[in-house]
């Protein structure tokens, strides 16, 4: 037993050198009452940008029909960022529509994080890696992929891209959780349940495209340039003041910053569907401090479908129900499968989309993307949305029935594996 607990702790003390930091949660700076909660986000590096509403997809097999849609459409450029991306029959005619628009003159520039080829979802029953897209002319990138030679700074290893997003000749562009895999939106009835986001907005797209070559310039010796991509004329449409955060490890943009300043000027609500919620003790102290001045909160806690995993959801369950929140559980089931999705909602207003889990993981060693919508009208959807999720199945749990699941089969090293490993 000793030695099964060593290893775990190593791996801990590899990382700590390389973590990104969610002092936010704690620091002072989000929870000052003579700041605006507009002032905090641009502090923490968000990038303010004028947005319409978006097309809200919360289906897999919608997402690929549009995405699909949409590459078919393309006159200039797609750019494609994923975390998990590999090749299935269901997604023989998205990868077929990009091979055909590279082979045409379309410029296609496609990321995927390097852990893809490992896979430990479903999808790994049905996966072909994507290296036969460069037959057609698409370039393709993989961040920090597997090798013997990164194995030589272990820590390094830890630190993912985690950020999903889609452009298409600098109009229309996506965010979400949703990767381009069997599991996200590749198996039809199978898929999880996610979303995704689709932009008709020109603003976004330049700032999308700005971080997508700062990305890719810093993982390629294949080097982009802005101006090698154009835009669509702004209409003015853009009503909605947005909030856009994309973070790279040891960069100035500060995630747990965006969550940090939201949840500390929180008067009234927060509703939150995190996946693999582990969080740390600065996050833990926020979500305490915010209870304690009245407000609300809730979170669904998906179960996972993975067994390791599932036992260190167990594990968590009681710390997150003596914090206070009204914690509940999406289970399982044939009709009902894995919730992946990441929202938050706070006080009506403020809603966060994208990539990002509402875990230390996220916070600390990914590079993520995400935005936060300044709306109420849209605030007042997904609250609705939240609500739907409900509806589908869950259990609300107590703390005595929390620690109960917590004992049946609940694991501290399950526990330590998601808090690190995700």
């Amino acid at each position: 037993m000793k030695k099964k607990i060593l290893v775990p702790l190593l791996l801990v003390l590899l990382l700590m050198p390389s973590c990104m930091s969610t002092e936010a949660y704690v620091d002072g700076y989000a929870s000052r009452q003579d700041l605006t909660v507009e002032e905090k986000l641009l502090h923490y590096g968000g990038v303010q940008i004028d947005v319409g509403i978006p097309e809200c997809y919360f289906d897999g097999a919608a997402v690929l029909e549009r995405m699909t849609e949409l590459v078919e459409g393309a006159e200039d450029y797609i750019l494609i960022s994923t975390f998990l991306g590999s090749y299935s029959d269901e997604l023989d005619g998205f990868y077929g529509a990009l091979a055909e628009k590279a082979e045409s003159g379309v410029d296609v520039y496609f990321m995927m994080d390097g852990i893809s080829s490992l896979d430990m979802t479903e999808s790994r029953n049905h996966m072909t890696p994507l290296y036969f897209l460069r037959e057609s002319g698409v370039h393709l990138l993989e961040y920090s992929p597997m090798s013997f030679m990164r194995v030589l700074n272990p820590a390094e290893l830890f630190v993912r891209d985690h950020r999903k997003l889609f452009i298409v000749d600098g109009r229309i562009s996506g965010i979400g959780g949703m990767n381009l895999n069997y599991i996200s939106i590749g198996s039809g009835e199978k898929n999880q349940r996610d979303s995704f986001y689709f932009f008709d907005s020109s603003a976004l797209s330049k700032a999308l495209v700005t971080e997508f070559v700062k990305n890719w310039n810093d993982s390629s010796v294949e080097k982009l340039s802005q101006d090698d991509f154009s835009f669509a004329a702004d209409d003015g449409s853009g009503h909605i003041k947005a909030y856009l955060f994309n973070q790279t490890h040891g960069g100035d943009v500060d995630i747990s910053g965006m969550f940090s300043s939201l949840i500390n000027s929180a008067t009234k609500s927060i509703s939150i569907l995190p996946y693999l919620p582990v969080l740390d003790g600065n996050m833990r102290e926020a979500l305490v401090a915010a209870i304690e001045r009245g407000v609300e909160v809730e979170m669904i806690v998906p179960m996972e479908s993975r067994g390791y995993a599932e036992a260190g959801v167990r594990y968590l369950l009681p710390k997150l129900t003596e914090t206070g929140a009204d914690v509940y559980v999406s289970v399982l089931g044939p009709d009902q499968p894995m919730l992946h999705e990441k929202l938050m909602v706070v006080d009506g207003r403020y809603s966060v989309i994208g990539s990002t889990n509402f875990n230390y993981r996220s916070m600390a060693l990914a590079h993520e993307i995400s935005m936060v919508l300044d709306d109420e009208e849209l605030a007042s959807f997904f609250l609705s949305h939240i609500e739907d999720r409900k509806a589908e199945g869950v259990v609300e749990l107590d703390h005595e029935t929390a620690e109960a699941w917590s004992k049946d089969g609940g694991s501290w090293l399950s526990y330590l594996m998601i808090y690190f490993g995700g």
